[in-house]
């Protein structure tokens, strides 16, 4: 239910289906002669929930141009353009820390016969193209139904990327209220599909509005994504399109929230000012490091 997971058996199947093909695009492209790699595959579960997914890639003699060549060679093979270097291990890493990312991952995994559904969610063996799969919460549509017409389940949120990978027969798809934009993910479709977006319940009783008693405690956000509370006391977390390896916390900030920076792909450099008093536990996704700043 809850720490980190090291799957071995899915790390035994990559080293045997992907990497030689891999190890060759390397060898076949680069210039720096030929390199031996060996992956590693992991997760992180919070009460029962994936929360973040790595695969990790060492190598032999892994100097720092072999490692920038490995890692072009692993984004342009998985095409997930996401491959990161860690000069500490060393190794070329993708870390998938939101659901758009595991998603596409588990689509490039699988398309080299390496499936990662069972690691986003408990799937039956019974399981076909033609059965549905979510998320355990069920606000995540990681795989629509091989079938002539279907109704999303009230209470999703999102549809994955490719969850349309499995279907040919797909004609009719009822969307109930509330899911989010699900326009991206169905263009991808490349049959004719009728989409009905529900503005009601199925049942075609209305649809609540949530009041907004919580307007208050939303954050504000600055130029680089970081959110504040109002009164800029405290600072509350990144978004996913945080993309910096230093950042500066504005004098006068007097907290930072757990997992403040747990979106952050990179190494992480926090100047923190001497105003502030609490630091939250795992405020960082990548690692980094915090310097208190006169």
């Amino acid at each position: 239910m809850y720490g980190h997971v090291d799957e071995v058996n899915t790390s035994t199947a990559i080293h045997e289906r992907v990497d030689p093909k891999l190890e060759y695009c390397y060898n076949q492209y680069s210039r720096n002669g030929d390199v031996h790699i060996d992956s590693k595959f992991s997760y992180d579960l919070f009460d029962g929930q994936v929360t973040s997914i790595l695969l990790s890639y060492t190598i032999n003699n892994p100097t720092q141009q072999r490692l920038e060549d490995f890692r072009d060679t692993c984004n342009s093979f998985y095409e997930v353009y996401g491959f990161m270097i860690d000069n500490s291990t060393p190794c070329v890493y993708f870390k998938a820390v939101d659901l758009y990312d595991m998603a596409t991952l588990i689509h490039a995994l699988d398309y080299q016969t390496v499936s990662l559904e069972s690691v986003m969610c408990a799937v039956d063996a019974s399981l076909t193209k033609e059965d549905a799969i979510y998320s355990p919460s069920g606000t995540h549509l990681l795989q629509l139904p091989d079938i002539p017409h279907y109704r999303i389940k009230e209470g999703t949120l999102f549809i994955c990327p490719f969850a349309t990978k499995h279907c040919k027969r797909l004609r009719e798809l009822e969307v109930p209220a509330g899911l989010v934009c699900p326009d991206e993910v169905l263009s991808e479709y490349r049959f004719p599909l009728n989409v009905k977006v529900w503005e009601t319940h199925y049942d075609g009783t209305p649809v609540e509005e949530e009041e907004d008693d919580d307007d208050d405690d939303m954050p504000i956000f600055d130029d680089q994504d970081v959110g504040y509370s109002k009164d800029g006391k405290k600072l509350t977390g990144c978004k996913f399109t945080f993309n910096e390896t230093r950042y500066e916390v504005p004098d006068g900030v007097e907290e930072i929230d757990d997992c403040a920076f747990l979106s952050c792909r990179h190494y992480l450099e926090l100047s923190v000012p001497r105003s502030v008093r609490v630091i939250g536990d795992s405020i960082f996704g990548n690692g980094g490091q915090i310097v208190i700043r006169d």
